[in-house]
């Protein structure tokens, strides 16, 4: 059955919301990430507001097609309800200066931040394979209902109050077989040092750049988890992007064990899957089960 974003209608909480603070509690790539209060009747809740940067709405034709991305991201994270994927409120339209409303996405506040901003200071090698089959669980949910996420890395996953991870961050997502929902771009989506080879150097001499699969968003996950169980980023000793993107983009161009003495082989080997060739990398599901028969006891 086809997955109609298109008619999919969001919570409107304009007028429920207000900013809390006088700079940005996180950054992405498009936008800023706000702390805010949420007024629900008596009840006042603190929560996440995702706000565009306004480089993005400088220009009408550019505005219009933000505002429609970030219109798409809100559709899409309405429909998720996981443990381990951040939870969704809802839309304040916000009306700017030029007299036109943008949406500015409402969730859930963690507070304890990014897996990325804790990752020193976890020192269990149990509590780290907890925090991977956490997130693997989230990205298999998200295969499960047909949903690439585009954009894994550790800054894209948080700690709720419980040091449980969920993922955030749909504004490279994308839908399979979904209707009202295209993405098209011209740059490579996602982040140098964990993203697919096949994505920085596709087989077709399209100016389009190719769409994250699922098979992309495994190597992603692979990248993650090696980042999650050592500590240590990627690529360690790759340190500008014409480096990083011509290692990445030979066959050979794994990331160097040397780098990553914490990893046992055993995990070396299940992370080493996920950087196989597109089209040969397991299913997220596939790697919880790995988890679950080698490691009882995570969930």
């Amino acid at each position: 059955m086809t997955f109609d974003l298109a008619h999919i209608h969001v919570p409107d909480l304009t007028g429920m919301v207000a900013i809390v603070g006088d700079r940005e509690f996180g950054r992405g790539n498009f936008a800023d990430v706000w702390k805010g209060t949420y007024f629900q009747g008596h009840k006042q809740y603190i929560v996440a507001v995702k706000i565009l940067r306004s480089a993005f709405l400088s220009g009408q034709r550019l505005a219009a097609k933000t505002r429609r991305k970030i219109a798409r991201e809100a559709k899409l994270w309405s429909t998720l309800n996981h443990p381990n994927v951040a939870r969704f409120i809802g839309v304040w339209y916000y009306q700017e200066p030029g007299g036109y409303c943008t949406p500015r996405i409402i969730s859930v506040f963690y507070e304890r931040r990014t897996l990325k901003d804790n990752l020193g200071i976890i020192q269990s090698d149990h509590q780290r394979l907890k925090l991977l089959h956490q997130f693997l669980s989230g990205l298999a949910y998200l295969h499960h209902k047909n949903v690439i996420h585009g954009d894994i890395k550790p800054t894209n996953i948080l700690l709720d109050d419980n040091f449980n991870a969920v993922l955030t961050d749909f504004g490279l997502s994308r839908v399979l077989e979904a209707a009202g929902f295209t993405t098209t771009s011209t740059q490579a989506p996602g982040t140098f040092r964990y993203m697919a080879r096949e994505l920085m150097n596709p087989p077709s001499h399209s100016t389009k750049a190719p769409l994250p699969t699922m098979q992309s968003d495994i190597w992603s996950a692979g990248m993650t988890g090696l980042e999650i169980l050592s500590g240590v980023v990627p690529y360690a000793d790759k340190q500008g992007d014409s480096e990083l993107i011509y290692y990445i983009c030979q066959r050979w161009g794994r990331p160097n064990k040397a780098f990553y003495p914490r990893v046992s082989p055993a995990q070396w080997t299940m992370l080493g899957a996920c950087w196989q060739d597109a089209g040969m990398r397991p299913a997220a599901s596939q790697f919880v089960q790995h988890l679950d028969h080698h490691y009882p006891g995570l969930q």
